[in-house]
């Protein structure tokens, strides 16, 4: 029933951003849609946190913490670029590209994709590799290798609040 539910609203979503009711289109928003539902079905098993078993579900979001997670990375996207614009265009070029490891406090899949994914999405910085065992990330940063830790700690902070809820992990 969930999944029905689930493909419902993929598929009335695919109907309002479209824009077209014809066979074509439609037929094509059937298929795209129902193979979004059987990908998506894998999630259902991803560890979303250290105290969660493997059936928790995305539904368990804290969804409080994901909206303003969303808004804060999108503000700390757009002063990464603002930085990043200052450094190409000056004409020194004043760049010190450099690999830091970066020890982290995730644990969940969920947890280290997100960070990892976070920390690429900031213009500057892009995640090497995330050592699970060692709990801790190769990130390559293009300025300011010494700060590269304490931002990453920042942008941590607000993942594992968004994920674990209010006030855990920070």
């Amino acid at each position: 029933m969930a999944t029905l539910l689930h493909w419902l609203i993929l598929f009335a979503f695919w109907l309002v951003l479209s824009g077209m009711f014809d066979a074509k289109h439609i037929v094509i928003g059937i298929i795209a849609t129902v193979a979004v539902v059987l990908s998506d079905r894998d999630l259902e098993r991803v560890s979303l946190g250290p105290a969660q078993s493997d059936s928790s579900h995305l539904a368990l979001l804290h969804w409080r913490g994901v909206l303003p997670y969303s808004l804060w990375l999108l503000r700390a996207i757009a002063a990464a670029n603002l930085q990043i614009a200052r450094v190409v265009l000056d004409p020194k070029l004043p760049i010190e590209p450099a690999v830091v490891r970066v020890p982290t406090r995730v644990e969940s899949d969920m947890e280290i994709t997100l960070l990892a994914n976070s920390v690429t999405a900031t213009p500057g910085t892009i995640t090497l590799q995330a050592d699970e065992g060692r709990r801790e990330f190769l990130i390559h940063a293009l300025v300011d290798p010494q700060d590269v830790p304490s931002a990453v700690r920042e942008i941590e902070d607000h993942v594992l609040r968004a994920l674990r809820g209010s006030g855990e992990g920070a």
